[in-house]
């Protein structure tokens, strides 16, 4: 016989009173019924929350201010680094960029884990996000910001994915944005850093951009010249990092003293493929989408390099 515990429990459950005298085999089975309920929303309730200990901390909403960054660290095996650490990171390096970018928008930005080199994806998320693969690990703090801002500054830069043979410059402007990015971050951690006991990497960062930077010592070839004697190697291949290195350090004071000029940035890839013909045609079309206030800056942008472009 069913005890008095269970039929009143099996009362409760199966929303009737129930007798002693109700038919034992019934209520047995409806008492097994409610068990497998009972498993089977409990299994529901793992697996949403499997689901939700999945979703990176990054990915909750930050505020409602579309003129912030949304960057979304996505899980992957980032060698030990914490997702919204490396969240933190990135949010500086292209903060050193945005910031000039006044009343500026972008849609999100996905991270996700490569393992064969940093690279912005022309394929974008299915809610219409950027999409940047990052090869680093291990907390190299450095390393990630470099990546970063230099594949911000593709998004930046309107990349595309149409013929271009001066790609080269937008790789070059990209590599000139890393070093800056690095260098800014140096200064601002110093007193700023994203948690408190950060601040003694500030060093870490301007050491690495400097390394960079001395790769080039002893070299005093004009931009212009540089650019001549490299430009067929630099059109067939854009990604030649030894080139697009030493002249992006030759342009980093332009933007370091300048700093809003990055603005500047916002208006290149977006004329005709067909002004990516020549450099000369690449660097006009830039000079007449700009505002007014930013055409000396492409002015003499195309000077270093050898190319006069009307002024006004």
């Amino acid at each position: 016989m069913l005890s008095a515990a269970i039929l009143a429990i099996a009362s409760l459950a199966w929303g009737q009173t129930v007798t002693a005298g109700d038919d034992e085999s019934q209520l047995q089975q409806r008492i097994t019924e409610l068990e497998a309920e009972n498993r089977a929303l409990r299994k529901t309730i793992a697996n949403i929350r499997r689901v939700l200990e999945s979703v990176p901390r990054a990915s909750s909403p930050q505020t409602g201010d579309a003129k912030e960054l949304r960057i979304v660290v996505l899980p992957g095996d980032w060698g030990g680094s914490e997702l919204e650490d490396m969240r933190k990171v990135c949010l500086s390096s292209a903060g050193t960029i945005w910031s000039q970018l006044a009343d500026d928008t972008l849609a999100p930005i996905l991270v996700r884990r490569s393992q064969s080199g940093p690279i912005s994806l022309f394929q974008r998320g299915k809610e219409n996000e950027f999409v940047v693969k990052l090869d680093t690990s291990e907390n190299a703090w450095a390393q990630c910001a470099y990546q970063f801002s230099h594949e911000f500054c593709h998004i930046i830069c309107n990349f595309r994915n149409v013929p271009n043979r001066q790609l080269w410059f937008e790789e070059t402007l990209c590599e000139c944005a890393s070093l800056y990015a690095l260098r800014r971050m140096a200064v601002e951690w110093k007193t700023k850093a994203p948690y408190p006991n950060w601040t003694s990497y500030a060093s870490a960062l301007s050491g690495y951009a400097a390394d960079r930077i001395k790769t080039y010592d002893g070299r005093t070839d004009p931009v212009s010249e540089f650019y001549q004697k490299h430009k067929a190697e630099l059109e067939e291949n854009a990604n030649q990092r030894d080139l697009n290195g030493y002249m992006a350090v030759k342009l980093l004071p332009m933007f370091e003293k300048t700093p809003s000029a990055w603005q500047a940035l916002r208006y290149i890839n977006l004329g005709p493929k067909e002004e990516n013909a020549s450099f000369q045609h690449y660097l006009s079309g830039w000079h007449d989408r700009v505002p007014a206030k930013y055409k000396p800056f492409v002015q003499q942008v195309a000077a270093e390099f050898g190319i006069e472009l009307p002024e006004g």
